[in-house]
């Protein structure tokens, strides 16, 4: 994301200006914005405080043409000993405030322009508006998106009203309190101290809280008579959508016309007309999208746009626009299978998802802009997940918008309490009928989660505790019939009474997880008391997994490419899950297991470099071939590999032939490349269902090589259906520290930790034999003996071959997210590859002489530090390939200082007066990417005396 663009977004405009809303107001707005995105490039961002952040309609699923936003610079000022409404702060003039905050982001927030982080407590808010006079004769609602968690308001001095709950839009008719063509002042109190029986998610105890405005505030004009919500249900069956209107007629019973109608053509137009009671009336109108019926699948979301007027004879009372998708979501069984799957529109559906928290490091709760909002949802799309859990949060509308307009499906959390109590209880009950009611009509909602690992439920115990989540079970079901309702989503295996049969596990281990995942897998059948609690025990429903990864909260930074692929990998083995929820979507201050960082740079994972073709959405594919192996098994030059394959095939595409094809490769101990050898074989594999279509045995090459499996699954045609990769580590013993290939050559290898001298800047705690490393400038030296029979004066040529990178230390932790400080930083951190390189010059010295200039861009950790993953070591880490080459003039001048002591001195120097003084770290054969210790070769012109070679203890 451009910082150009968040400087641009972050601003808002001069107190008691609007911006143009309606047919009028686009064009000019659009002009606008455009002059002041180009003035605030040119000026560097001088004039950002006269853009207004957050300017689009907060609710696309619920826009009047008539609105003005309100969103911008607010007069601000804490009010720790609540006196504002004793000393009538709302009074214009009354109060002098003393600072400036940024509507609609939460005071602890970097763009609120406060970023007060401690402060709990009242708040006050004031600003100017202007209505215009041309919505004389019109009903006016101040509208909110959400504030946390109480808001008392005020225009002028009369009281307007107040609402409870930080969730929950909410709305005041304040026709009778603004003047027309005149200003008025807005003055707003909000108060939370996040108290634990309010629900607060992940803002109690794990990251930053977000108090206050934090969603758009705004004005709508509306005729007297108004249409207060509509409620669609689609019916795919009879190809119809079902309009519930609520409505409120300000004048006697009277007749209205309820119009339907498609801005683009979609359906036919629908006139309804009804007599309307005085004060609140419900009509049910039925849509029918027959026969253009287009249904809202993840790679296809097709959205109906529609216009919802209320209208009495020739006047037009009210108009709403909105949309809807037609979709069903159901869950059944397939085939002849005695349990369940998830289902949409019919078909079974395999969930590719990751838990999405939806924090952000500048606005926290609220996204900067709505560019960012829907890079979220795309970057999944692009990962390859079809499926988001919005994690214990009650999202900004526009995220869901954005997930229904791209099409990825989400299950929704209501957010958490902390404190148990018939306080906590009633504000989360109100608090999910609001989020039910305000998001009923979005086609990505597939499902609601109620609570999360048993948070809050102190009681959950008892059979009281768990009758009232049972209650609440039912309570959503009657709420919202149309979807899938989760009790509680475990890690403590206490489900109640659920449409899924859902839990967590975070282990980084291969051999633990797979038995972890076997194991559940066996003991999900009906009857079942595994994974509920009490006298509550299983049906047949859904097992999807709704957390999991390799790196959880505590584990610090490091990275996820390795347990993400084999986690998945074994996830897909088993034909009775049906979908699954990494753990997540982006990082979140000191939480790093995120597919992106948490300012939404970009993760690199090395797949590609090992296996062609092969990304992250390669992972998270409807069609996924599984390899029933370690990720990484060590196996003797010559051995034989052997290993399942499966074919886990829930796309909806009908294949009913394919080949599978797979290839191993690898670089050998010498640093070379090589293909070893490939095959295929016809397959063939079921619709919905998990296929063993082959057991592959291959022989491995007869040296050492760090190889890789790769295979693909094709359809005839060629096109790649699902691709999927394993590691071979060739290995059975330390290669020989001395030997002699040919009569001409000699090749001497060392460890890392057999220096001689090491002297860094600062040293790093953590060495291994395998791997020696320093940070900032500094040297490390090795001195190597030239065995007797090699006539030195015949070299003429030497090699120095290694795996080196710079090394970091816990600097690159903090370096990521310089100006944020969230780290906790743990001595195994070792941060994934991104967008944050961490460079170094080194020097390679032979003999106190220079010989080489290597600049190493990073020191990075993903997949292609296959080694380290395998030993658990600085897991992920790797260098870079070097050579070295010495010949010529310049291996002339160092023949007399190896002949005087036939010693090889080899130092690798980070120079402080270098530019990139970034460390060094040398890998050995056991650790890091390649199966290479530090070598050096030495080749003669005349032969060696290889009996004297062999026999020197040199």
């Amino acid at each position: 994301m451009a910082l150009f663009r968040l400087q641009v977004a972050f601003g808002s405009t001069p107190r008691g200006s609007e911006v143009l809303r309606g047919h009028a107001g686009r064009a000019l707005n659009g002009a606008i914005m455009l002059l002041l995105c180009l003035i605030t490039s040119v000026l560097g961002g001088s004039s950002a405080a006269d853009v207004i952040p957050r300017p689009e309609h907060p609710r696309p699923d619920f826009q009047r043409e008539m609105w003005l936003t309100l969103n911008g610079r607010w007069d601000f000022d804490f009010d720790p000993g609540q006196v504002g409404e004793k000393e009538k702060w709302f009074v214009p003039g009354e109060h002098k405030f003393s600072r400036r905050i940024v509507v609609p982001f939460p005071w602890e927030s970097e763009l609120s322009g406060i970023g007060n982080v401690s402060y709990r407590g009242a708040a006050w808010y004031q600003r100017e508006v202007s209505v215009p006079s041309s919505w004389k004769g019109k009903r006016v609602f101040l509208k909110f998106g959400a504030v946390d968690w109480e808001a008392k308001v005020w225009i002028g001095s009369k009281y307007v009203g107040e609402h409870v709950g930080g969730y929950s839009p909410f709305q005041f008719d304040v026709t009778d309190a603004v003047t027309f063509g005149g200003r008025d002042t807005l003055t707003v109190r909000a108060y939370d101290t996040t108290d634990p029986s309010t629900p607060t998610g992940k803002q109690t105890g794990w990251y930053t809280r977000a108090s206050g405005i934090w969603q758009s505030v705004y004005l709508e004009a509306a005729g007297s008579s108004f249409i207060r919500q509509i409620r669609i249900i689609p019916d795919i069956d009879e190809k119809l959508a079902l309009f519930q209107i609520d409505t409120f007629n300000d004048g006697g019973q009277s007749e209205f016309e309820a119009c339907i109608a498609s801005p683009d053509g979609s359906f036919r137009e629908v006139r309804h007309k009804t007599v309307l009671l005085p004060g609140d009336n419900s009509l049910v109108v039925r849509v029918s999208v027959s026969p253009r019926l287009r249904l809202w699948e993840p790679d296809s979301p097709f959205l109906y746009s529609v216009k919802v007027s209320l209208r009495k004879g020739s006047r037009l009372y009210d108009e709403v626009r909105t949309y809807f998708g037609m979709r069903e979501v159901s869950k059944g069984k397939y085939g002849d299978r005695d349990y369940e799957y998830i289902f949409l529109n019919k078909h079974p559906i395999y969930l590719l998802g990751a838990l999405d928290q939806s924090f952000n490091p500048w606005g926290i709760y609220t996204f900067p802009n709505d560019d960012a909002v829907r890079e979220d949802i795309s970057k999944a799309k692009e990962f390859g997940l079809n499926f988001l859990r919005i994690h214990i949060k009650v999202p900004e509308p526009r995220l869901i918008y954005w997930a229904d307009k791209l099409g990825v499906m989400l299950m929704c959390d209501i957010p958490n309490f902390s404190r148990y109590d018939e306080t906590a209880r009633e504000n989360w009950e109100m608090t999910l009928r609001d989020a039910v009611a305000r998001d009923f009509n979005h086609p990505s909602i597939i499902s609601w989660c109620l609570f999360n690992e048993t948070w809050g439920l102190r009681r959950h115990n008892t059979p009281e505790g768990q009758k009232w989540v049972a209650e609440m079970y039912d309570l959503a079901k009657s709420l919202d019939p149309t979807r899938l309702i989760e009790d509680n989503s475990p890690c403590r295996y206490d489900h109640v009474k659920t449409d899924i049969n859902s839990w967590h596990f975070y282990i980084n281990d291969y051999q633990k997880a797979r038995g972890h995942i076997a194991d559940f897998v066996s003991k999900a059948f009906p009857g079942s008391s595994h994974n509920f609690i009490g006298d509550y025990r299983q049906g047949i429903e859904p097992v999807i997994n709704s957390e999991y990864g390799g790196i959880s909260a505590g584990m610090g930074d490091r990275d996820i490419s390795w347990c993400l692929k084999f986690l998945t990998n074994e996830l897909r083995l088993h034909e009775k899950i049906c979908g699954y929820i990494y753990t997540e979507l982006q990082d979140i201050e000191w939480e790093h297991n995120g597919m992106m960082d948490f300012d939404r740079k970009t993760k690199f994972y090395g797949y590609q470099d090992l296996c062609p073709g092969f990304t992250v959405a390669s992972i998270h594919s409807p069609d996924f071939v599984a390899i029933d192996s370690l990720p990484c098994p060590t196996l003797p030059p010559g051995g034989e590999f052997s290993a399942d394959i499966y074919m886990s095939h829930y796309s909806q595409k009908k294949i009913s032939a394919a080949i599978l094809k797979w290839s191993l490769n690898g670089t050998d101990e010498y640093g070379n490349q090589k293909s070893y050898l490939s095959g295929s074989k016809p397959i063939t594999f079921s619709p919905y269902s998990v296929t063993k279509v082959h057991t592959l045995k291959l022989q491995l090459p007869e040296e050492r090589s760090v190889a890789t499996l790769a295979v693909t699954v094709e359809d005839p045609r060629g096109t790649v259906l699902a691709r999927n990769y394993v590691n071979v580590d060739v290995y059975q013993e330390q290669p020989t520290r001395r030997e002699f290939p040919d009569g001409k050559t000699c090749v001497i290898r060392f460890d890392p930790g057999d220096f001689a001298e090491s002297k860094w800047e600062k040293e790093w705690p953590r060495q291994y034999p395998e791997k020696t490393s320093g940070l900032g400038s500094g040297k490390v030296l090795y001195e190597l003996s030239v065995p007797d029979g090699v006539d030195i004066s015949s070299l003429k040529g030497i090699e120095i071959l290694f795996e080196g990178a710079a090394r970091a230390g816990l600097a690159k932790v903090d370096a990521r997210m310089a100006d944020f400080p969230w780290s906790r930083k743990k001595p195994t951190d070792y941060p994934q590859t991104d967008t944050t390189k961490w460079p170094t010059d080194v020097n390679v010295l032979l003999n106190g002489k220079l010989v080489e200039k290597v600049h190493y861009p990073d020191d990075p950790a993903d997949a292609r530090g296959v080694l380290s993953h395998a030993c658990g070591k600085d897991p992920g880490s790797y260098g870079y390939l070097t050579r070295v080459k010495v010949s010529g003039e310049k291996l002339s001048q160092l023949l007399p200082s190896i002949s005087e002591r036939r010693l090889l001195s080899i130092a690798f120097e980070v120079p402080a007066e270098g530019a990139d003084k970034g460390g060094f770290a040398l890998y050995g054969d056991r650790i890091g990417r390649y199966a290479v210790d530090p070598t050096v070769t030495l080749v003669t012109s005349e032969p060696i005396d290889l009996k004297e070679a062999r026999a020197s203890t040199r």
